[in-house]
């Protein structure tokens, strides 16, 4: 039997077949690889609103990564030291000042409230609501506070002059991606500190697993660092060429279960 692993998996292109579901063979293959005895953890972009029901399903006791990091938490464990990142919010507001007539919507987060710019229909699949509060209204008015995460909706080809914006008033303050393909219209800003491989760092020491023990799996941009830094990157069939060109590993795609192939094979299943 393999020594103790640590295993994070992402979720939508990942572990999840389509945005609301996750294949009965990935949760026996998990819950095989947990009683082994190795250990896993969700690691993923979303808030823990819609990650929750996956965490559930699966059966974890363990730490969560949400926001790609910007939230790190234990819902099992009042000890555990919750590690949250912020964008200052005169930065948000400095951007709807200087350049609002290039930005169509946007939405930020804290913890489970969501501030949303404008109410349109377009951006509401990428929100997930349910369970979390929704403020609607401009952020002058309605966010007081230094949100986990900032999604901006730009207006079709205004991306790369937000984006020039960006690099040229906010260097050293906040990173920002494109998310590419359907969605270049938009653009997620963050904590200069946040991301996937940062918080799987943090992990890792928290159970004590060395970094060759460290399993990551992922799909996209976000998930990059995160792939990087584990000892054993996976990526998936569908993951974007970046993820494939850091990744150790490769797998099938998340449609075609990839993660329980990985597993399987690897642990001898």
């Amino acid at each position: 039997m393999k020594e103790k692993h640590l295993i994070f998996i992402d979720l939508d292109g990942t572990a999840l077949y389509d945005w609301q579901t996750i294949n009965n063979k990935t949760v026996e293959t998990i819950e095989t690889v947990k009683a082994l005895g190795h250990i896993v953890c969700i690691a993923t972009g979303r808030p823990y609103r819609s990650s929750k029901v996956f965490y559930d399903k699966l059966g974890l006791k363990t730490p969560i990564i949400n926001y790609n990091g910007a939230l790190i938490h234990h819902p099992y464990n009042e000890k555990f030291d919750e590690i949250t990142r912020e964008i200052n919010l005169n930065y948000i507001l400095k951007v709807f000042n200087d350049i609002g007539n290039l930005i169509e919507n946007a939405f930020c987060e804290y913890y489970e409230d969501i501030y949303l710019y404008k109410a349109n229909d377009d951006i509401m699949p990428l929100i997930h609501p349910e369970g979390g509060k929704l403020i609607i209204g401009d952020f002058k008015d309605t966010l007081h506070l230094n949100p986990n995460g900032f999604i901006l909706m730009t207006y079709p080809n205004t991306n790369n002059e937000v984006e020039a914006y960006l690099r040229d008033n906010f260097s050293n303050k906040i990173e920002f991606r494109n998310w590419g393909g359907d969605y270049s219209q938009i653009i997620e800003v963050y904590n200069p500190e946040t991301n996937k491989g940062n918080a799987i760092e943090l992990i890792s020491s928290y159970f004590n697993i060395p970094n060759e023990r460290v399993i990551a799996f992922g799909d996209g941009e976000n998930d990059i660092e995160m792939i990087r830094r584990a000892g054993i990157g996976v990526a998936m069939e569908n993951a974007v060429e970046n993820v494939k060109k850091v990744a150790s590993h490769h797998t099938l795609s998340n449609i075609n279960d990839g993660v329980a192939h990985f597993l399987k094979q690897y642990f001898k299943l």
